[in-house]
């Protein structure tokens, strides 16, 4: 689906060379400004010269730096439709152009077809809950999500959530406000310092609207756009959380079966967000809710379920727009194979009874994680595409050895790039975990990283 009331063009922040003049030349070289007007954070503490490149400048690349670059910027080409709405809460204009200019690119894989941007403000100008969820997020996205968050971010969610309860009690909204509203709330959850609470209530609420949509025999999932957006969000959502919500706790289940059927009537659609791969996210989840249901209760396999989820990431297929997004495909199919060989191997270790086929799995597990980070490395790191690779880089990264130098300083650094690229706290949690699992396998005490995530009892936000 193509949203033509948008398009973004790429301005350069960097200055044109200026052609000189004879009067430059005979003039004595005038003393050179190193600090950066326009650099990033670290380059402007340390009074020195900023490439500008972007997410990670050159000199914080090359000394490891977690680098606060300045996104792109962009330029509007089209005139906004918000001067035809009355909004029915006080709008701060300075954020909400902030999302629909900065933030809202960190959701799709390309800026010019993003429902979330200027698409979004017809919805916003009958929903306060979800203007006041993009003025959270915006408050928190320019600040890099401080321990510290800023009171403005706090108070705008505290809206949204009010509001968002208001709407549902006393108006019938269109579903997509809702899920939208309930999957920024999600979002919000980063300003909170703690990362224990990863959003579940709101992944839950999400679940129940998805549940409800696909029910509706009003709606036809081959036929509404809105629709499939919502799905996909969720699916992405679902793929990334699976393996971190207990069975036992969950209010509400997802009927997969519904599911399952409205992502095979939706094809290979072009999702904004990750494009053609709809398939792909759903059978990764449910790798995902069963790595964490034998990881639990390691007696309680399933060996012919196990053996279909194999079949299904083997030979899954889609058509992919470019090569990037085939290179970022094949990065999450490696990712769910070795997830579940792990989590086979982590079963072995609680039960074992065929050392020699532990041994053989092992290599095959390394195998599939060097293919998941070869893959993603091969993505450019100014794509939007690094939005979309936290899982696999955290999941991959942590089965590298210590024969493994040059991968791990490239997944050290591609997770400083993501965070600089959408400024989620949890990407520099993630490089944390691996840095701790790399030690414990380096010290001969090798340990699945959905265990380690467990034992410190975090919940990230991966999604």
């Amino acid at each position: 689906m193509y949203f033509p009331r948008l398009q973004f063009k790429q301005v350069m922040v960097s200055s044109p060379p200026h052609p000189s003049t004879q009067q430059e030349h005979n003039s004595p070289p005038a003393r050179t400004r190193n600090k950066s007007k326009a650099g990033c954070r670290e380059c402007k503490i340390k009074r020195v010269k900023c490439d500008e490149s972007y997410p990670t400048c050159k000199r914080c690349q090359r000394q490891g730096l977690v680098c606060s670059s300045a996104p792109r910027l962009t330029q509007w080409q089209v005139e906004t439709p918000w001067l035809s709405l009355q909004p029915k809460t006080h709008v701060n204009r300075r954020l909400l152009q902030y999302w629909l200019e900065k933030v809202s690119q960190s959701l799709v894989i390309d800026p010019e077809n993003n429902p979330f941007s200027f698409p979004i403000l017809e919805h916003v100008g009958q929903s306060p809950a979800l203007l006041h969820a993009i003025q959270s997020i915006s408050a928190g996205y320019e600040q890099y999500y401080p321990a510290n968050t800023p009171i403005l971010a706090l108070e705008e969610r505290g809206k949204a959530i009010a509001c968002l309860q208001e709407e549902m009690k006393r108006i019938q909204k269109s579903p997509y406000t809702q899920f939208v509203t309930t999957m920024l709330l999600a979002l919000t959850q980063a300003a909170d310092s703690d990362p224990k609470d990863y959003g579940k209530q709101h992944l839950f609420g999400a679940r129940a609207l998805i549940n409800s949509m696909l029910r509706d025999t009003s709606i036809s999932i081959t036929d509404d756009p809105v629709v499939r957006i919502c799905l996909g969000v969720y699916l992405y959502w679902d793929m990334s959380t699976s393996y971190l919500v207990d069975p036992f706790e969950e209010p509400q289940g997802l009927d997969l079966f519904e599911v399952s059927l409205a992502v095979h009537r939706m094809g290979d659609w072009h999702h904004p967000m990750y494009g053609t791969c709809s398939q792909l996210l759903l059978i990764i989840a449910n790798v995902g809710r069963y790595c964490r249901q034998i990881h639990d209760m390691p007696q309680d396999r399933n060996l012919v379920y196990e053996a279909a989820l194999e079949t299904q990431l083997s030979t899954w297929t889609t058509s992919a727009p470019n090569p990037d997004l085939g290179h970022l495909y094949e990065g999450f199919r490696n990712h769910g194979l070795a997830f579940l060989y792990r989590s086979r191997a982590h079963a072995h270790g609680c039960c074992p009874t065929d050392r020699d086929g532990t041994k053989a799995q092992e290599s095959l597990i390394l195998q599939y994680a060097e293919e998941t980070i070869r893959h993603l490395m091969l993505i450019p790191s100014s794509s939007y595409y690094l939005n979309f690779q936290s899982l696999p880089l955290l999941a991959a990264g942590s089965e590298l050895t210590e024969s493994h130098p040059l991968l791990r300083d490239e997944v050290r650094g591609r997770l400083r790039a993501i965070y600089s690229l959408n400024r989620l706290p949890a990407n520099l949690l993630a490089l944390q975990l691996v840095e701790e699992l790399w030690d414990a396998r380096d010290s001969g005490k090798p340990a699945f990283w959905l265990s380690h995530v467990l034992q410190k009892d975090w919940r990230l936000l991966l999604a």
